[in-house]
């Protein structure tokens, strides 16, 4: 199991990299053609040299992970690349938080700022005070999500064991 999904990372979109002793194409291929052939026949789709891993639709729940596998031309062969990451809608979700926050932090700070340099009350500085700790719980929930997703994630990285047994995989250099 790689590093990034043991259940001690704390790692926010961990991501592991397979070396493959096989041209990107006949990777591509390879991996397409077991991917439909296997349980995740109904659960995976790629387009180009990128193919994602989904979980069944029954099992999912808002902090559902998905794994994204991004195959690369290596010096050897190729390599791919995978990430664990939340589904987009839900990364979206969280990064317009984020945005949302950090725009309010940066605003109220500077017209709490202006206010304070023209003599006035800065209570436009609260939305600094308020900012913070919203941008520290928006991370924490991120961390929580994770930590709910880690028995999913395992079954992505089964699933995707399972696809590449038997890839003449060799040790990361």
């Amino acid at each position: 199991m790689p590093d990034a999904i043991r259940p001690d990372a704390a790692r926010f979109r961990p991501h592991f990299r397979l070396l493959v002793d096989l041209p990107r194409e006949e990777a591509i291929a390879l991996l397409r053609s077991r991917l439909a052939e296997s349980r995740s026949r109904d659960c995976w789709k790629g387009k180009g040299r990128w193919c994602e891993i989904h979980l069944p639709e029954q099992e999912q729940r808002l902090w559902t992970p998905h794994l994204s596998l991004r195959l690369d031309h290596e010096p050897q062969g190729s390599s791919i690349f995978g990430r664990f990451a939340p589904r987009p809608e839900v990364w979206t979700f969280f990064m317009f938080l984020y945005v949302l926050v950090a725009f309010l932090i940066l605003f109220g700070g500077t017209f709490g700022y202006v206010q304070w340099a023209s003599g006035e009350i800065a209570w436009g500085l609260w939305a600094v005070w308020l900012g913070l700790p919203f941008l520290a719980l928006l991370h924490i929930a991120s961390y929580v999500g994770q930590r709910l997703g880690q028995a999913q994630m395992e079954e992505l990285q089964a699933r995707l064991d399972e696809v590449t047994q038997g890839f003449p995989v060799r040790e990361d250099e």
